[in-house]
């Protein structure tokens, strides 16, 4: 899948003219806003039907700093699925290459108040979430 492209705001920097840190977070979303939708799965229309995807664990290291209009590209990979949970990791990389950001983020699916199964409730993410988990593995092993 084609990175999420973002580019850094002038109201996102801190004192130091970097990105402040909190703002990775706010990135982090919008890639996975990204990936879904490149899936063909809008979160939009998720939440229409009631169902919602907390973050339920997240961290970050922030290896070098993104600074005020610079384009970084987010590297976005589905690594753990469980047909309950599923976790992502995150590599931001800045425009000279180097890695400004690792993160990993856990999720899974609520609707009415109790966690769903995405194989159940959303058949078709499941099958996408199989293909990219047999994926990761196949590169990864």
């Amino acid at each position: 899948m084609e990175p999420y492209i973002r580019t850094a705001h002038y109201h996102e920097t801190d004192q130091m003219g970097v990105i402040h840190h909190s703002n990775y977070l706010k990135w982090l979303e919008e890639a996975r806003i990204y990936f879904l939708d490149e899936c063909g799965l809008s979160y939009k229309k998720m939440e229409e039907n009631g169902i919602i995807s907390p973050v339920y664990e997240i961290s970050l290291q922030y290896k070098y700093p993104v600074k005020f209009d610079e384009t970084v590209k987010i590297y976005l990979e589905l690594t753990k699925y469980t047909g309950v949970r599923f976790e992502f990791e995150y590599r931001i990389i800045n425009p000279e290459g180097k890695v400004s950001v690792l993160a990993k983020s856990t999720h899974c699916l609520i609707k009415d108040n109790k966690v769903i199964s995405v194989k159940k409730e959303l058949p078709e993410l499941h099958e996408k979430f199989m293909k990219f988990i047999e994926e990761y593995e196949k590169n990864n092993s």
